[in-house]
Parts: structure tokens; sequence; C-alpha cells
């Protein structure tokens, strides 16, 4: 091989050398800011209408709020975060992860801070005692809405340091302290139990009439998840009542039930909660939360149906629109489907109270 050949040869190496070395640079520097700077995230539903719509493509900011110290920490129960510019406030758009049980992340506008009450009151919503006015593009639906969510009346806000005892809160408050805990313990089992009392008596074991199946069944059964109540292709599907968010309805039916069978007994219902199997007496908080809220207040499953939001479970303040595509129009139409207009569209704050002069909404 001539000087020649080595010498390009030598050359091709160094540069392809060069051009891994400018990719991987490039791939970790993209990795970073995936994991600490930014969370790209679309809308798809019609909860935040119309500020957000169905079909916007928009960044969020992790390192605002303070982004996990170590990738995916939270999911191994680790809580350790980068230090925030800022928390949470009352107006931020955020996005965070569903305190319920689905593990998908949703995006709504913070409504209330730690220590604050928030209650409604038909269309109007009340934070401390302030009536809170709906954003520039918030929308009402005229539809027959939930009568639990269109009064609602005030919830306190636990902030850090707070201490609640499970046995003395009534259902919904008992509720969401459940999913507080589980955001606070994400790698823990978090489990809520009816306790049924009779005359006075610990009656979890006594058997009542199960109207559906036609047998009887007892509070200990409910709890077992060995009652089946139906089948998705050919598996067998059983009642757990611990992947139900919302207790509302089941409540009613189980007192009603109790009440009929023993109505001379004093039926008394209390609410215990336990992490990895031991009953909590107490628990003290150990993160701020928050109240959420969609903007189209109809038409948004929110903190009036599943609670608080951990400080644990937020994850980017929502930024700028990136892209957005009309759902309705057709893809062969593609240029008319693009909403060129909300392209760079910033995400604005709301204080609840009036519109800033010259901001564009």
């Amino acid at each position: 091989m001539s000087k020649e050949q080595q010498s390009g040869r030598r050359s091709e190496q160094a540069g392809m050398f060069h051009f891994m070395k400018e990719m991987g640079s490039a791939l970790i520097m993209a990795l970073i800011a995936i994991v600490y700077v930014i969370q790209a995230f679309k809308i798809p539903t019609g909860s935040m209408e119309n500020s957000l719509l169905v079909g916007d493509f928009l960044l969020g900011l992790k390192f605002v709020y303070g982004a996990p110290f170590i990738p995916y920490s939270r999911e191994l129960g680790i809580n350790q975060r980068l230090p925030a510019v800022q928390k949470p406030k009352p107006g931020d758009v955020v996005i965070f992860k569903y305190p319920g049980n689905d593990s998908k992340d949703y995006i709504k506008r913070c409504i209330a801070g730690p220590g604050s009450t928030v209650e409604l009151r038909d269309t109007v919503c009340i934070v401390d005692g302030n009536v809170l006015q709906l954003p520039p593009k918030g929308r009402f639906i005229p539809t027959l809405r939930n009568p639990d969510t269109k009064f609602y009346k005030p919830l306190y806000i636990p902030k850090k340091g707070d201490s609640f005892k499970p046995s003395e809160l009534e259902l919904r408050e008992f509720l969401f302290l459940k999913h507080l805990v589980h955001q606070e313990n994400p790698t823990k089992k978090v489990t809520a139990q009816y306790q049924l009392y009779l005359n006075g008596k610990f009656s979890n074991n006594v058997s009542f009439p199960n109207s559906n199946a036609g047998i009887p069944i007892t509070m200990n059964t409910l709890h077992e998840n060995n009652i089946v109540i139906g089948q998705i292709k050919g598996k067998k599907v059983f009642f757990n009542l611990n992947n139900i968010d919302n207790w509302t309805e089941l409540d009613k039916v189980l007192k009603y039930q109790i009440a009929s069978q023993f109505p001379d007994s004093d039926p008394t219902f209390k609410y215990a909660l336990f992490l990895d199997g031991k009953q909590l007496d107490s628990y003290k908080v150990r993160y701020d939360n928050y109240f959420m809220m969609g903007d189209n207040r109809d038409n948004s499953l929110d903190s009036r149906y599943w609670g608080y939001v951990n400080y644990n479970y937020v994850k980017a303040k929502a930024f700028i629109l990136y892209f957005s595509l009309n759902e309705t129009t057709p893809y062969y139409m593609l240029p008319m489907k693009i909403r060129w207009e909300r392209i760079g569209k910033l995400i604005r704050s709301w204080d609840g109270e009036n519109p800033v002069p010259g901001v564009k909404w």
C-alpha cells in the first residue's frame, strides 16, 4: 500500500471518528434535554378547551419545577429532584402524572396550592373565599354535570407537614388521602378498607345480599378481590375495590344494602388505610399538594374527582405550542389540517382576575 493510500485511509478513519464523536455528543445533549429540560406532550382530549385544543403539540419545561435527579427515579421510589426555579403556582398549566390507577400524564391548570381551600357553587369556583374567574378562552358546556362536582363543598389542600387520621375523614377526603399516600410512596402497596360496625361491633364477616349475583357476600369478600364481575377475551374480571378511584356510588349502594338488612343494628361505616399491610392511624404529609382543573370545566376529569396532585407527581410547566393539527380535517388536506396560527403560541398562566392588556390568548 502506497503512502498516499495509507494517508487517505487514516484521513477516512479520522473523519469517521470525528463524525461518530459529533453524533455521540449530539445524542447525549438530546438525552440530557429530554430527561432534565423539556417534555413533549400532545393534547388528547378537550378538557383544556379553548385554551388548548385537541391535536395541539406542546413542550413543557421540566427544570422549572425541578427535574428528577435520576431519570425515572419516581417509579423507583427515589424522590430527590434538582433545585426548582419555582414551585407550581395557581394559574400555571401543569403536566403531571395521573394520581389514580392510570399511569398516563395529564395536563390541567393549577387553581389552588398547598394550604388553600377550594369550593364550587355551580359555575362559580371559589378559592380562599375569592371568586376565580374562568380563563379568557375557558368554557362551560351546558350538560348534565355530576352533582358532586357541580356543587363542591369546601376542600382543604394539604401542605407539607400536615397530619391526618384516616378513620376520622369523610369519604371524599379519605379517598383523596389514599391517592396522596400512593403518590408519596409509589413503590409501596396502598390499600383502603371499608370497616362495618353493627351496634358498635366490628362486623366485616357478617353477610348481606348481593342483589346482582344473588349470593351473600361480606365486607371481607369485597376486599379479597375474588368476586367475578365479567369476562374480557375469555379472562375473568374480578371486582377490586382498590382499583376504583371514586367510591361515591358504591358507598351509597353499600350503605343502602346494610341499612335495609340491619335496620335496628345502628350500622356505621369507617374507612381504614393500609401501607404495605400496616394500618395507618395517622399520616404526615411529606410534600406540598395542588388542585388541578381543566379550563373546560364541564368536560374535565380533574382534582374534583380524584383529589390532590402531589408535588412528587408534578413533571413540567407547559410552555409553548410547537405544532397543531385539526383532528376533524382529513390528512389528504394536510395544509388545511395544520393550525398554522397556533404554532409558536406561548401557554399563559392565569391569575383568575383580569386578562393582561396586550397579551394574546
